[in-house]
Protein backbone atom coordinates (compact mmCIF):
# COMPACT_ATOMS: atom_id res chain seq x y z
CA UNK A 1 0.00 0.00 0.00
CA UNK A 2 1.27 3.31 -1.06
CA UNK A 3 1.28 6.38 0.90
CA UNK A 4 -1.45 7.99 -0.98
CA UNK A 5 -3.78 4.50 -0.73
CA UNK A 6 -2.77 4.80 3.13
CA UNK A 7 -4.90 8.19 4.01
CA UNK A 8 -7.57 7.54 1.98
CA UNK A 9 -7.98 4.24 3.54
CA UNK A 10 -7.60 5.00 7.21
CA UNK A 11 -10.48 5.22 9.41
CA UNK A 12 -11.24 5.52 12.79
CA UNK A 13 -11.71 1.64 14.29
CA UNK A 14 -13.67 1.76 17.35
CA UNK A 15 -14.06 -2.26 18.07
CA UNK A 16 -11.05 -4.53 17.83
CA UNK A 17 -10.44 -8.12 18.30
CA UNK A 18 -8.25 -9.65 21.43
CA UNK A 19 -5.73 -10.03 19.59
CA UNK A 20 -2.08 -8.93 20.48
CA UNK A 21 0.27 -7.08 17.83
CA UNK A 22 3.52 -8.80 16.80
CA UNK A 23 6.42 -7.02 18.60
CA UNK A 24 8.27 -6.59 15.12
CA UNK A 25 4.86 -4.98 13.71
CA UNK A 26 4.46 -2.41 16.90
CA UNK A 27 8.00 -1.60 16.35
CA UNK A 28 7.41 -0.64 12.83
CA UNK A 29 4.75 1.68 14.22
CA UNK A 30 6.57 3.24 16.65
CA UNK A 31 9.39 3.76 14.05
CA UNK A 32 7.40 5.86 12.16
CA UNK A 33 6.01 7.94 14.71
CA UNK A 34 9.74 8.65 15.85
CA UNK A 35 10.73 9.72 12.49
CA UNK A 36 8.04 12.59 12.23
CA UNK A 37 8.90 16.00 11.67
CA UNK A 38 9.37 17.95 15.29
CA UNK A 39 9.86 20.76 16.88
CA UNK A 40 12.13 19.66 19.88
CA UNK A 41 11.43 16.24 22.46
CA UNK A 42 8.33 14.11 23.09
CA UNK A 43 7.51 11.12 24.67
CA UNK A 44 5.68 7.85 23.67
CA UNK A 45 4.48 5.38 25.96
CA UNK A 46 3.23 2.37 24.40
CA UNK A 47 0.58 0.70 27.27
CA UNK A 48 0.69 -2.86 27.09
CA UNK A 49 -0.33 -4.14 30.55
CA UNK A 50 -4.08 -4.83 30.37
CA UNK A 51 -4.86 -3.74 34.20
CA UNK A 52 -3.35 -0.06 33.17
CA UNK A 53 -5.14 0.41 30.04
CA UNK A 54 -8.30 -0.88 32.28
CA UNK A 55 -7.89 1.83 34.74
CA UNK A 56 -7.09 4.47 32.12
CA UNK A 57 -10.37 3.46 30.53
CA UNK A 58 -12.96 2.73 33.54
CA UNK A 59 -11.03 6.61 34.68
CA UNK A 60 -11.59 7.54 31.40
CA UNK A 61 -15.70 6.90 31.26
CA UNK A 62 -15.78 8.12 35.23
CA UNK A 63 -15.02 11.66 33.95
CA UNK A 64 -17.09 11.74 30.60
CA UNK A 65 -19.91 10.54 32.65
CA UNK A 66 -19.67 13.24 35.20
CA UNK A 67 -18.78 16.09 32.28
CA UNK A 68 -21.72 17.79 30.05
CA UNK A 69 -22.42 17.46 26.66
CA UNK A 70 -20.97 14.82 23.63
CA UNK A 71 -18.75 13.64 26.12
CA UNK A 72 -21.59 12.35 28.71
CA UNK A 73 -23.50 11.46 25.85
CA UNK A 74 -21.11 9.38 24.33
CA UNK A 75 -20.41 7.57 27.84
CA UNK A 76 -23.74 7.19 28.44
CA UNK A 77 -24.36 4.78 25.60
CA UNK A 78 -24.62 0.95 26.19
CA UNK A 79 -21.97 -0.76 25.26
CA UNK A 80 -19.35 2.31 25.47
CA UNK A 81 -15.61 2.06 26.08
CA UNK A 82 -13.40 4.56 26.03
CA UNK A 83 -10.32 2.56 24.68
CA UNK A 84 -12.99 0.05 22.57
CA UNK A 85 -10.93 -2.58 23.74
CA UNK A 86 -8.21 -2.25 22.14
CA UNK A 87 -5.23 -4.29 23.04
CA UNK A 88 -2.84 -1.38 22.04
CA UNK A 89 -3.10 2.32 24.06
CA UNK A 90 -0.21 4.58 22.98
CA UNK A 91 0.40 8.10 25.05
CA UNK A 92 2.01 11.03 23.11
CA UNK A 93 2.99 13.76 25.93
CA UNK A 94 5.67 16.45 25.91
CA UNK A 95 7.35 18.77 28.66
CA UNK A 96 5.18 21.64 29.53
CA UNK A 97 7.62 23.98 29.23
CA UNK A 98 7.79 23.81 25.45
CA UNK A 99 5.55 25.38 23.34
CA UNK A 100 5.08 22.82 20.15
CA UNK A 101 3.97 19.87 21.98
CA UNK A 102 0.57 19.62 20.54
CA UNK A 103 2.29 19.94 16.92
CA UNK A 104 5.19 17.60 17.67
CA UNK A 105 2.68 14.52 19.05
CA UNK A 106 0.09 14.95 16.13
CA UNK A 107 2.53 14.72 13.76
CA UNK A 108 4.12 11.50 15.21
CA UNK A 109 0.58 10.51 15.59
CA UNK A 110 -0.29 11.10 11.82
CA UNK A 111 2.93 8.98 10.95
CA UNK A 112 1.97 5.97 13.25
CA UNK A 113 -2.04 5.86 11.63
CA UNK A 114 -0.81 5.39 8.35
CA UNK A 115 1.74 2.74 9.59
CA UNK A 116 -0.58 1.39 10.88
CA UNK A 117 -2.97 1.24 7.95
CA UNK A 118 -0.51 0.25 5.48
CA UNK A 119 0.56 -2.81 7.86
CA UNK A 120 -3.59 -3.69 8.24
CA UNK A 121 -4.29 -2.78 11.56
CA UNK A 122 -6.89 -0.21 12.84
CA UNK A 123 -6.25 2.62 15.24
CA UNK A 124 -8.44 5.42 16.80
CA UNK A 125 -6.69 8.99 17.90
CA UNK A 126 -8.38 9.82 21.15
CA UNK A 127 -8.42 13.02 23.26
CA UNK A 128 -10.80 11.62 26.05
CA UNK A 129 -7.49 10.13 27.86
CA UNK A 130 -5.77 13.02 28.17
CA UNK A 131 -8.49 14.74 30.11
CA UNK A 132 -7.91 12.07 33.20
CA UNK A 133 -4.25 11.77 32.92
CA UNK A 134 -3.57 15.71 32.95
CA UNK A 135 -5.69 15.98 36.21
CA UNK A 136 -3.78 16.20 39.35
CA UNK A 137 -6.58 13.63 40.56
CA UNK A 138 -4.68 11.40 38.50
CA UNK A 139 -0.68 11.86 38.71
CA UNK A 140 -0.57 7.82 40.54
CA UNK A 141 -2.24 6.76 37.21
CA UNK A 142 -0.16 8.72 34.75
CA UNK A 143 2.91 7.85 36.69
CA UNK A 144 1.85 4.49 36.55
CA UNK A 145 1.51 5.05 32.67
CA UNK A 146 4.63 5.42 32.08
CA UNK A 147 4.16 9.65 31.95
CA UNK A 148 7.06 11.70 32.86
CA UNK A 149 6.91 13.92 35.75
CA UNK A 150 6.40 17.42 34.44
CA UNK A 151 5.08 16.70 31.04
CA UNK A 152 1.23 16.78 29.61
CA UNK A 153 -0.61 14.51 27.50
CA UNK A 154 -1.11 16.19 24.41
CA UNK A 155 -3.57 12.93 22.61
CA UNK A 156 -3.12 9.52 22.11
CA UNK A 157 -4.09 6.49 19.95
CA UNK A 158 -5.28 3.01 20.21
CA UNK A 159 -4.16 0.49 18.08
CA UNK A 160 -5.12 -3.29 17.11
CA UNK A 161 -6.93 -6.28 14.77
CA UNK A 162 -10.31 -4.53 13.54
CA UNK A 163 -13.77 -6.64 15.03
CA UNK A 164 -16.41 -7.00 12.45
CA UNK A 165 -18.51 -4.69 14.59
CA UNK A 166 -17.50 -1.25 14.91
CA UNK A 167 -20.77 0.29 16.27
CA UNK A 168 -19.09 3.74 17.05
CA UNK A 169 -17.72 4.39 14.45
CA UNK A 170 -19.37 7.01 11.77
CA UNK A 171 -18.35 7.38 8.06
CA UNK A 172 -15.68 9.37 6.78
CA UNK A 173 -15.73 12.19 4.35
CA UNK A 174 -12.91 14.75 3.66
CA UNK A 175 -12.88 17.66 5.52
CA UNK A 176 -11.41 21.50 5.17
CA UNK A 177 -12.41 24.69 3.28
CA UNK A 178 -9.90 24.92 0.63
CA UNK A 179 -8.55 28.30 -0.47
CA UNK A 180 -6.45 28.76 -3.61
CA UNK A 181 -4.87 32.38 -3.73
CA UNK A 182 -3.06 33.20 -7.28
Amino acid sequence: MNVSEAIMERKSIRAYLDKPIPADVLEKIITAGRWAPNAGDFQISVILNNEVRQKINDETKKFMLASEGFAKERASLPGYEPLYGAPVLILFSGSEELPFNAANTALAVENMLLEATGLGLGSCFLASPCWVLNGSDYADLAKEAGIPEGHAVQCAIILGYPAAENKFSGERAAKGTVNYIK
